[in-house]
């Protein structure tokens, strides 16, 4: 490496700055300076006649100089690095010089071992990063050899991989300055050739081999191999394995005469980068595989779509002809004249059959004349009556059969006499009723581009029996009354279709399309019903219960809509299967549902159907061929005179009843009763006063709880935490009222005050020099934030405003703000990322998918959840999770945060793991900016230092 060098010119440098030193001090005649580089001894200056004074292989074996010269070892720890050997005196200063050259000799080993130990990882980690940055094995191994180039001299160098499929032994690189020549493609090894070749025998041992040039011959002679390419002083070769500890191939280095030595130090080197190399060749070729397995079955699947095309179409021309012929039986059965109904028929022909020229011929056998009631032709006019002749139509009444013709002048036009065109193409078929033929229906064509086929013919031959029947109306004028009779009956049948559309129609009107269960208007009448019936007296008194699905949405997101589709109709099945047979359930829209229990006088039989219906949730629900656990938030009132005026009012009063389930936990029932209405009007209250507060100046305040670097335990930021000094109910939790912010829309004005009065407190902070620029400010972001397109503007004006840089900033995000807006999510963060905002995931940990998050969004610092925290000295399952937060942050690139921490046992392990940045009730409690004791923080550092 580069490092060698600079590290012996720098001590040479060093060695003769020494000499002079001793030199100008002394009376010496002839030195030398020796010292030990890496393995060997290296003379690095010398004085005089040196080349008679011993060497430092000769001092260390017990030579001593001879009687007009000396000695002195270069020692440091112990250990001796050098050696100085003179002929005359030296100054009695020379033991200094020498001291310091010694401990110069040391810093400049350790420097050149960091050194390389740094270009090592660099070099490891491009390697491992390569199998993502390039698209083919051609592009990556190139690089590969560029980034092994960097530790060793890796000149003569080649991969040979194993293709299992092909059973063959090929070298997708291959770099030899002998021969650089790589194996063609006609010489690659096949699978018997492959058994005598010196790779394939390194693969077949499976283990590394280092060989010189003698043990080479030998080894090859012994074993009947073919080396390949010329024969090298040394050759290292090793196995490549992949994750299964198969062998997929073998990496060889080779060096020849003109070449420096190979070292050991570089022969255990190279034997450690190959693993790293066959890590990343095996995830290379796994990939590779995977796209050519993706590729088949892609091309497998647009076969597959091919086919399905081709049926669609042979399905759309099939009812495509229905339609038409459909349309032709319509026509046949209404009262248009005889020229009416062939017109339309030819419209309808038209969309079948290129058929602009057409014509009908109708034969009377009494009078022997051919009639042509219809006739559509470009270029010529067709009488209306004439003798049979010897004409085209003639031909097909004589042999009552289609004929079809083209491309036959003579046969088209036997006529001179016709001013038409000649005929490019004619089709004619018979019209029949019954067994009796009635006359022809033809079609041609004046264009070359337009020839008639077999196809058509057959299409024609169908519209042509249509016709015959429709042309049989006139004879069966006399059956009237028939007709009459089954137009009647026809009126009937469309009458009786109407009814049930409309049946239909007011069914989908009051049901969900998707369950089949009553929809939400339904049920509001039907509860309108019970509620004036059981006022009145005549009706039993009745409850209702409200239903709501948990995590309905992660699913509905995560698997899509069809799998959510399928969830909602399983779990209206399974209220159904708790219910009694008299009992009314509904579908009030998403994955709310609602009952109707009739006949419960007390709240006894409503708790056992919520039971109920909380138990058949528990078992899974196969969605996409997994099991998905959805559990049912309940929520039950009972119908009362005394505290209710509307039946509305029960419905919200269940609804409210069910957000109380879920705030305490989910997956339970609740039952609403007078102190939940108590609460209900105390929260609307609160929201009210919560209104009032935020026009005020002095109510809700900043809570500041630091961050404490857990290494040097020096002050690192700061977490904003809101409060609210109420003037009547005192200090006020945000568990209590955050959740009113959040239900009336009011979580944003509060979140956007308290970053205004955290920044303008910070800025304060800055201009008394309390803190320093590096300082970080953790803001809190609910995921309302997200809807507002103003947001990102907002924060730069409050930035630009108070003059902050805008790294100083870390705005806090919780799952659930992912959860709700994920699209609108990414964009704002993006924005907030591009202007500067660093961005920490809260409660990392604890959410549903927050490994999804981390890869889908860009965030910079995790914090760790306390509930891991707590038991870390009590739990070594929270140890490994909070170990593998650490690792994945580290392996990411973020910052880390463990919140929560309590004890000097949670600190010390905390410290011992690695973790960043702490915060907790172990260094300060949240507390206003001016009871902040900043001494007690200071004072972290020294505790720190005694610690360590």
């Amino acid at each position: 490496m580069k490092s060698t060098a600079d590290y012996l010119s720098t001590q040479q440098e060093a060695a003769r700055t020494a000499l002079a030193l001793i030199q100008r001090q002394g009376e010496t005649t002839a030195a030398a300076l020796w010292a030990l580089v890496g393995s060997s001894w290296q003379c690095l200056a010398t004085l005089g006649a040196a080349d008679s004074l011993p060497s430092a292989q000769a001092l260390s074996a017990g030579r001593l100089p001879g009687p007009d010269g000396a000695a002195l070892p270069l020692v440091l720890h112990g250990d001796t690095l050098g050696w100085l050997v003179w002929r005359g005196r030296i100054a009695d200063t020379a033991d200094a010089v020498l001291a310091l050259l010694a401990g110069h000799l040391h810093s400049a080993s350790l420097h050149s071992a960091q050194s390389q130990s740094r270009v090592m990882n660099e070099t490891l980690l491009e390697i491992s990063q390569l199998p993502g940055e390039c698209n083919t094995l051609d592009e990556m191994l190139p690089k590969l050899h560029r980034l092994l180039m960097r530790l060793m001299d890796a000149s003569n160098f080649y991969i040979a991989l194993f293709d299992e499929q092909g059973g063959q032994l090929y070298y997708p690189f291959y770099a030899d300055q002998q021969d650089p020549a790589p194996p063609s493609p006609e010489a690659v090894f096949s699978k018997e050739q492959t058994t005598r070749s010196l790779t394939a025998w390194l693969m077949r041992m499976g283990k590394p081999l280092v060989l010189t040039r003698q043990r080479l011959l030998e080894v090859c002679q012994q074993e009947q191999l073919v080396l390949e390419g010329p024969l090298p002083e040394l050759w290292m070769g090793v196995p490549l394995t992949n994750v299964s500890n198969g062998v997929i191939g073998a990496a060889v280095l080779q060096f020849y005469a003109n070449q420096a030595p190979c070292t050991s130090a570089e022969q255990a080197l190279f034997l450690f980068v190959t693993r790293h190399i066959a890590y990343a060749l095996d995830r290379m070729l796994y990939r590779s595989q995977l796209e050519r397995q993706v590729w088949l079955r892609t091309c497998e699947l647009e076969g597959v779509n091919a086919r399905l095309r081709s049926e669609i179409s042979d399905r759309q021309r099939a009812e495509r002809f229905q339609d038409v012929l459909f349309r032709i039986a319509d026509l046949s059965n209404t009262s248009l004249s005889l020229e009416a109904f062939l017109a339309g028929v030819h419209r309808l022909l038209m969309e079948l059959v290129a058929g602009r020229n057409c014509q009908v011929a109708l034969y009377d056998m009494n009078s022997d004349m051919l009639s042509f009631p219809y006739c559509a032709d470009d270029f010529q006019q067709v009488s209306q009556t004439r003798r049979p002749g010897r004409g085209l139509v003639e031909q097909v009444l004589h042999s009552g059969r289609p004929l079809l013709l083209d491309r036959s002048p003579a046969q088209l036009n036997p006529t001179e006499e016709s001013t038409a065109p000649p005929m490019c193409s004619w089709l004619g078929v018979p019209l029949y009723c019954g067994h009796e033929l009635l006359g022809v229906l033809s079609v041609h064509s004046y264009q070359n581009d337009v020839i008639y086929s077999y196809r058509d013919q057959e299409v024609l031959e169908f519209v042509a029996n249509n016709i015959g029947t429709a042309l049989a109306r006139v004879r069966a004028m006399h059956d009237l009354q028939n007709a009459y009779a089954e137009l009647e009956e026809r009126v009937r049948e469309r009458t009786s279709e109407l009814d049930a559309v409309n049946a239909q129609l007011e069914f989908d009107s009051l049901h969900d399309p998707l369950t089949k269960l009553p929809n939400r208007n339904y049920f509001a009448k039907t509860l309108r019903r019970a509620w004036d019936s059981y006022l009145s007296g005549n009706g039993a008194r009745f409850s209702v219960i409200f239903i709501d699905l948990d995590r309905f949405k992660l699913v509905n997101d995560t698997l899509g809509h069809l799998a959510g589709d399928h969830l909602l109709f399983e779990a209206g099945a399974r209220i159904r299967s708790c219910l009694r047979h008299y009992d009314f359930l509904a579908r009030l829209g998403g994955d709310e549902f609602a009952i109707l229990l009739f006949g419960t006088e007390t709240l006894d039989g409503c708790e056992m159907i919520a039971r109920r219906i909380v138990s058949e949730f528990e078992r899974p629900v196969i969605l996409a061929g997994r099991e998905v656990f959805s559990t049912a938030s309940v929520g039950m009132v009972l119908a009362d005179r005394d505290h209710y005026q509307k039946a509305e009012e029960l419905l919200r009063d269940a609804d409210h009843a069910m957000y109380c389930t879920k705030q305490q936990g989910r997956q339970g029932y609740t039952v609403f009763n007078h102190q939940l209405r108590i609460n209900q009007a105390d929260q609307l209250a609160l929201e009210s006063e919560l209104r009032r507060a935020l026009d005020a100046e002095d109510q809700l305040q900043p809570y500041f709880q630091p961050f404490i670097d857990a290494r040097s335990g020096e002050l690192v930021g700061f977490e904003s935490l809101v409060r609210w000094r109420h003037p009547q109910r005192g200090l006020i939790s945000p568990a209590l009222f955050l959740p009113v912010a959040e239900e009336s829309g009011l979580i944003t004005r509060v979140d956007r005050y308290m970053i205004n009065a955290a920044c303008r407190q910070l800025r304060q902070w800055l201009d008394a020099g309390l803190v320093g620029s590096n300082i970080a400010l953790h803001l809190n972001l609910s995921s309302a934030n997200f809807h507002d397109p103003e947001l990102v503007s907002w924060v730069r004006g409050i930035i630009e405003g108070y003059q902050l840089p805008a790294a100083i900033l870390h705005l806090e995000i919780t799952e659930s703000a992912l959860i709700d807006v994920p699209e609108i999510a990414a964009t704002v963060m993006h924005a907030l990322h591009q202007l500067g905002v660093k961005l920490a995931l809260d409660d990392f940990g604890t959410g549903y998918s927050a490994l999804s998050y981390l890869h889908r969004y860009r965030f910079d610092v995790l914090k760790i959840d306390q509930s891991f925290v707590f038991d870390l000295d009590r739990k070594e399952e929270s140890v490994a999770i909070v170990r593998a937060i650490l690792a994945l942050a580290q392996a990411l690139g973020l910052d880390v945060v463990a919140e929560g921490v309590e004890t000097a046992a949670q600190l010390s392990r905390l410290q011992e793991m690695g973790c960043a940045k702490l915060q907790g009730y172990y260094f300060a409690t949240p507390s206003p900016a001016e009871t902040i004791d900043w001494e007690r923080l200071a004072r972290f550092v020294q505790e720190f230092r005694r610690a360590a």
